[in-house]
């Protein structure tokens, strides 16, 4: 693919990616020359509960299942699809992967680095702002669905 054709294909992923919908079409372009194309199979590991990690992921399209070691045995706690993202907390802060995600399905997804997102703050502030507010407000999604799941675990009064 050439790199003309790359960055179209990633404008049009991110223009179907529902955060990223405060970002003007100018801001849309400047942000797809800072994102990769990460293509999975079945069964293939976006990465691993307890790695280093420096992206964030975006489902562009296919299924992921986010699991989590527990005594030994991976559970599956989460199912993403297309319009979701995984791996916020690696671009905010240098955190180990808390959970290992793995594509159910073929999977497209769009990744972003934390490298990447420091230079877009460095040279375009107003972008990044608006890039780190939407990986706050899903890591405010994500808090608030693991508090829900976790009240539904704990024992009536």
């Amino acid at each position: 693919m050439t790199k003309n054709v790359l960055h179209d294909a990633i404008l049009q992923c991110l223009r179907n990616i529902t955060i990223f919908s405060d970002l003007s079409a100018i801001d849309l372009n400047y942000l797809a020359d800072h994102m990769h194309i990460l293509k999975a199979v079945p069964g293939g590991a976006i990465f691993n509960e307890n790695d280093s990690g420096d992206f964030v992921c975006f489902v562009v399209e296919g299924r992921l299942e986010v699991l989590k070691k527990t005594n030994g045995t991976e559970k599956a706690i989460a199912e993403l699809t297309s319009g979701q993202s995984i791996g916020e907390m690696a671009v905010v802060g240098d955190f180990l992967r808390s959970a290992t995600v793995r594509a159910i399905s073929d999977a497209t997804l769009l990744t972003l680095r934390r490298e990447r997102l420091n230079q877009i703050c460095d040279e375009r502030p107003e972008i990044g702002v608006k890039v780190f507010k939407a990986i706050a407000r899903m890591l405010s999604h994500h808090l608030r669905r693991t508090s829900e799941n976790l009240s539904e675990l704990m024992p009536p009064d």
